[in-house]
């Protein structure tokens, strides 16, 4: 049998964004806080080129500073569209005797063909590879060299919007100023499955897809695990900015932290630990007046200071100025052990209905409560539900609306 193997690689010799899509990611830092993720994407167009790579930038730590890269994921959504030919070689059988297994008193040939591929995404720390297979025939061939002993089959959607990706810790390829590469390959065989191994095979594949290149960064510095709660909270003309914290000493001082981009950040107040005694949780609250010059989003954090020079953060709160509604609800401590704290973003009167949801879409426990111009309830976390991640949801059943955070059992 004469095999033609193909192979196929996706030509994508561009670098994908000229500016990075950065969105919030499931990935956690330290203290249990979601990573940043920044993102780099490609489309690449309905193609048959035989050869090329797909060339990502690396992660530059000078254009961002404060964070460290944490992780990586290469993603895929690829559709295929294959045409398989194959050819019977053999002479008539007719000339056959008739013991012959082959032999057909027409001289034809009954055939039958699986298609088999696999789609490969090779680059550093990454090899992902997704099988495809498809049957032919049977179907009858005239003997070669007949007008009929060639059949093609096809065109043939193989894979269409087919998802893929793979995670990769190993982040030392993919940190400097210049590019990563990657190989995305298809090979494939069209296997007999009936009839005789003496054929040829031409198989064509026209494919397209988009390609992404998945950042996840954490803070360089330390976040404050101390730190068990911090909320900013718009109100009218201000925001109320509150936080919770483990003071081990009297001598520790936070400074209060805002920036306009998320990432330039300047201090505008300092706050002492104060009178606590060492060892317990204290309350702190810090009101910043809104001015004329504030526009669009707001990001405020908390910096601590140790006494030895330690220094850690809490995590990031953005404002957005041009809402009026709610942004949500928090809930502290998280990870809770028996009783959670919910704080709305807002004041709000009437009736609640908060539901603790698992991964599986259960609701586990549900409590009904009135709130009269309050921002704040607590929930009794009841019956030792397992540990790990769940869903709480507060459904005002006054004004027909609801609002989710996740919630970390242990």
């Amino acid at each position: 049998m004469k095999k033609l193997y193909f192979k196929i690689i996706v030509l994508l010799t561009f670098i994908a964004a000229t500016s990075p899509m950065v969105i919030q990611a499931q990935c956690t830092c330290s203290g249990g806080l979601p990573a940043t993720k920044v993102l780099y994407s490609v489309q690449l167009a309905p193609t048959n080129l035989p050869s090329a790579t797909i060339i990502m930038p690396q992660f530059n730590p000078t254009t961002n500073p404060g964070f460290d890269l944490s992780c990586v994921t290469m993603f895929d959504t690829l559709s295929g569209i294959t045409i398989s030919g194959a050819r019977n070689l053999n002479s008539s059988t007719a000339l056959l005797p008739p013991s012959n297994p082959l032999y057909s008193p027409t001289g034809r040939m009954e055939y039958a063909f699986l298609l088999l591929v696999s789609a490969n995404v090779v680059g550093p720390g990454v090899n992902q590879i997704k099988s495809f297979n498809t049957p032919y025939g049977p179907d009858s061939l005239g003997a070669y060299g007949q007008p009929d002993d060639t059949i093609t089959y096809g065109p043939t959607n193989l894979f269409t919007g087919w998802t893929g990706s793979k995670v990769s810790t190993s982040v030392a390829s993919y940190i400097g100023t210049g590019t990563v590469t990657f190989a995305y390959n298809i090979l494939g065989n069209l296997n007999v499955t009936e009839g005789s191994i003496n054929f040829r095979q031409q198989i064509t594949a026209t494919y397209s897809g988009n390609f992404g290149l998945a950042y996840y960064l954490c803070p360089s510095s330390p976040l404050a695990t101390s730190i068990a709660y911090f909320s900013a909270i718009k109100n009218k003309g201000e925001i109320d900015l509150q936080w919770l914290a483990a003071n081990f000493q009297n001598s520790t001082s936070y400074e209060i932290q805002y920036s306009k981009n998320g990432e330039d950040f300047s201090p505008i107040a300092d706050m002492p630990a104060g009178t606590a005694t060492a060892g317990t949780i204290a309350q702190y609250n810090y009101q910043y007046h809104i001015n004329p010059a504030d526009l669009g989003s707001l990001y405020f954090r908390i910096k601590r200071i140790e006494t030895d020079g330690h220094i850690s953060y809490s995590s990031v709160k953005m404002i957005d100025l041009e809402s009026n509604g709610s942004v949500g609800i928090q809930v502290y401590p998280n990870p809770v052990t028996d009783r959670v704290r919910i704080q709305f973003a807002e004041n709000h009167s009437g009736q609640f209905l908060l539901e603790l949801i698992n991964t599986s879409g259960q609701v586990i426990q549900q409590q009904s409560v009135n709130l009269s111009s309050s921002n704040q309830v607590d929930l009794g976390i009841a019956n030792h539900p397992a540990h790990g991640l769940y869903l709480l949801r507060a459904r005002d059943i006054s004004h027909h609306t609801q609002y989710l955070t996740k919630l970390q059992i242990q």
